[in-house]
């Protein structure tokens, strides 16, 4: 879709070095979230294989499961680009953001393992930005005078659970890079 970058990336800064603790925090926090992410998404696959039924009424009940999760919580669908947009702006409640990281958890476990299509790369930049959002929205809060914008937090939580779920701390590093069009954060 040409050079634009796919997500717009709010203007930030390093207000204060008492920030670290707090980025350091949000690493310690996706890291779990990682950690829950993987272990949630190969138990879902190992109940559903374990499953004495066809296929595709296997496919039915986690696509029926998916999509009345997704009436009261259309952020889950898709890759969910959208909802990551609005964690960078600060667009959605933290506590929603935090409710959201565990819905996606869910609805990417029950969609692969029910055996639909996907991977966990655009889930684990959604789970970042979530949990990276309502981090950083608490913190800012908290303490507005030292601390960056929530989406500040976003991204660094972009970076943190991807690095977490697929092992690549540098490629998660380079693939932001190249998705925000901004290498200083």
């Amino acid at each position: 879709l040409g050079d634009i970058p796919a997500f717009a990336v709010p203007a930030y800064e390093l207000v204060s070095v008492w920030e670290f603790p707090f980025y350091i925090s949000l690493g310690v926090m996706c890291a779990a979230i990682g950690v829950i992410f993987v272990r949630t998404l190969y138990a879902t696959e190992d109940l559903f294989a374990r499953i004495r039924f066809p296929e595709y009424l296997k496919a039915t009940v986690g696509g029926l499961i998916l999509g009345l999760a997704a009436l009261q919580f259309p952020h889950i669908l898709g890759v969910g680009y959208g909802t990551i947009d609005m964690a960078l702006t600060g667009s959605l409640a933290w506590w929603l953001l935090f409710l959201l990281v565990g819905i996606k958890i869910l609805a990417t476990a029950i969609t692969i393992g029910s055996g639909g299509s996907g991977g966990i790369f655009a889930p684990s930049l959604f789970l970042g930005a979530a949990a990276g959002g309502g981090f950083g929205i608490l913190i800012h809060n908290w303490l507005p005078a030292i601390t960056a914008s929530p989406g500040a937090y976003a991204i660094v939580g972009m970076g943190a659970l991807v690095s977490a779920t697929t092992h690549g701390p540098m490629t998660a590093i380079l693939m932001l890079f190249e998705m925000t069009g901004d290498y200083k954060i």
